[in-house]
């Protein structure tokens, strides 16, 4: 087993701050330390507690783990993939509500928080800032993939769910996209839903654009795939 390098640990916290553009001072103020204590972490001297910790990672954009990995590679958080150029996207889809056991208007805020090696994402309430889902954003010039799993490890029921959102024609407009996830019996779904950088009403009409086209229905009867079209934004772009 590794020894624990309080040398390498505090050069690590130096490297992240760097990279992520702060001064000691910057870093002293967001954890509530001075900016002596902070050079003493840097040096080697002292080695903040499981609390000061978090606070660090929280503010330098990291996961603890990659304090104490020497060999971490130390990226430049402008490098991190959002081709959104926001930290909070709208999420609107065709919701099942357990309690009335109904189908209606579902709308969360999906929380963007980039990483060093990657672009973390949280599924969260509308209203509030509870955490449903959590996972990570993969995209490239056509098409964005959101990816979640348990947010709490001791969920009692395991879920993996993602979406994929059309971004060929930029992000400044509605984006099209597939929700695929399960239901509490694990059944396995796929549903059309809308993104937006802009927090809008989810109108009837919204609701009604959300709904599977007779086209669909067509393809599913002939090939026995649900081919969803995220493509055609057109109806979106001329409003």
């Amino acid at each position: 087993m590794p020894n624990f390098d309080k040398k390498v640990f505090g050069e690590n916290i130096k490297k992240f701050r760097r990279a992520k553009g702060l001064s000691q001072e910057n870093l002293a103020i967001a954890i509530n330390k001075t900016p002596a204590t902070i050079a003493r972490y840097e040096n080697g001297e002292i080695t903040p507690n499981a609390e000061q910790i978090y606070l660090i990672c929280n503010e330098l954009g990291i996961y603890e783990y990659e304090l104490f990995d020497s060999m971490q590679k130390i990226n430049n958080l402008e490098n991190t993939k959002n081709p959104f150029n926001t930290n909070i996207l709208y999420l609107y889809y065709i919701a099942y509500y357990p309690k009335t056991k109904k189908y209606g208007k579902g709308k969360f805020r999906l929380k963007l928080i980039p990483k060093p090696d990657l672009c973390k994402v949280d599924f969260i309430d509308y209203r509030k800032d509870f955490i449903y889902l959590s996972g990570y954003l993969e995209s490239d010039n056509h098409i964005a993939v959101f990816v979640f799993e348990n947010y709490k490890e001791n969920n009692l029921r395991f879920e993996l769910s993602h979406i994929i959102v059309n971004i060929a024609r930029g992000t400044n407009n509605l984006m099209l996209g597939t929700f695929h996830c399960t239901n509490g019996q694990y059944i396995p779904s796929i549903r059309k839903c809308i993104v937006s950088k802009k927090d809008i009403d989810f109108t009837d009409e919204l609701l009604d654009r959300l709904k599977i086209t007779d086209l669909e229905k067509e393809s599913l009867n002939k090939h026995d795939i649900l081919y969803l079209d995220i493509t055609d934004t057109y109806t979106f772009e001329n409003e």
